[in-house]
């Protein structure tokens, strides 16, 4: 005889409750859809390492969907506040959710034309991702910063 199961008790599937793996188990409750899900907090987090950006797929030549951009531009943010040795000559202090980049080298890099780039961070700036300063090493390089990097990237230990 088998336990009779409360709305509150958790449903394990096992083979031999499904129709031959390819259907709902036989006593599944017709459940309501819960309440539409706002934005990105109630999704969670995926890891994602920084290093992927050596792989062969992610280097090969190509032009950027604007979400690539993003991306690129998420993971080159510093994880930690620290001294960054850019251009192999200039010492650029980033907090946590910043990087110094150009125009130029963004174009470069996405496959993009340079407006392409400047509308694509206005449009960033606008949604309130991102805000975008000249740095103090002149007008061509700029200070992006992202402005929910915490509340995006927890800080722990390994991403310091």
């Amino acid at each position: 005889m088998k336990p009779v199961r409360k709305e509150s008790d958790a449903i394990h599937i096992h083979a031999k409750d499904t129709d031959a793996m390819t259907s709902l188990p036989k006593e599944t409750k017709q459940v309501k859809p819960e309440k539409k899900i706002q934005g990105f907090k109630k999704f969670g987090y995926v890891r994602l390492w920084r290093g992927f950006k050596d792989d062969p797929l992610w280097k090969k030549k190509r032009k950027f969907s604007q979400w690539e951009a993003f991306e690129d531009l998420y993971i080159e943010a510093s994880g930690t506040d620290r001294i960054f040795l850019f251009k192999k000559r200039h010492h650029v202090a980033l907090k946590r959710g910043q990087l110094i980049t150009s125009q130029r080298d963004l174009a470069k890099c996405w496959g993009w034309h340079r407006t392409s780039v400047v509308r694509f961070l206005k449009k960033l700036e606008r949604r309130g991702t991102i805000t975008v300063r000249p740095s103090d090493l002149g007008r061509i390089y700029l200070i992006i910063t992202f402005l929910n990097y915490d509340e995006l990237n927890p800080k722990n230990k390994e991403n310091e």
